[in-house]
């Protein structure tokens, strides 16, 4: 006889459904962005500077973006945290999606001229929002270190290179 709370809780599919559910999805990201970098030939140092030039802001954002999936923070704010673990994985890959065109849209200023080593980039930032339990790490940061390393700190940005930014920039310094 199981406790209070199990018999009447909702009832679910099984254990381990969700567990291997998101376990295929994570897998069907990865097969796709490494069919995605195979297709397009990004070469490592490609996806090198790409990822390097992820301004500073964006690291942080994704950090915080991370942090807020993993927690649940983010679900209890944007909407009700769903009783059924398979709603709740197809609001993580929505939100994710989202996050990655977002994402392009901060790593190249215009989604419309994004190169494959700068999708790719983004890609890997969302997977890596998606994965569980990385939201309390910093590891989004620590890749972000090792790329700008290996480039020699030649692509460090504080903010991303979108109009938006620029205008306001140019603004508060009384320049437009």
């Amino acid at each position: 006889m199981g406790s209070e709370k199990d018999q009447k809780g909702p009832v679910k599919a099984g254990p381990g459904l969700s567990k291997w559910s998101f376990r295929a999805v994570v897998t069907g990201i990865m097969a796709l962005l490494a069919w995605y970098a195979g297709q397009h030939n990004v070469t490592a140092q490609e996806f090198n500077v790409a990822f390097a030039s992820i301004p500073v802001t964006g690291i942080l954002l994704a950090m915080f973006f991370d942090y807020g999936l993993d927690t649940g923070k983010l679900y209890d704010k944007l909407i009700k945290k769903p009783n059924n673990r398979m709603l709740g994985l197809i609001y993580a890959v929505t939100a994710t999606g989202i996050f990655f065109f977002a994402f392009l849209w901060i790593i190249t200023g215009n989604i419309a001229t994004a190169s494959a080593a700068s999708v790719l980039a983004a890609g890997v930032v969302a997977l890596i929002t998606l994965l569980p339990n990385t939201g309390t790490s910093e590891w989004l940061l620590w890749l972000w270190g090792a790329e700008t390393i290996v480039t020699h700190g030649a692509y460090v940005k504080i903010l991303p290179a979108v109009q938006l930014f620029q205008k306001v920039v140019a603004v508060l310094l009384g320049g437009g």
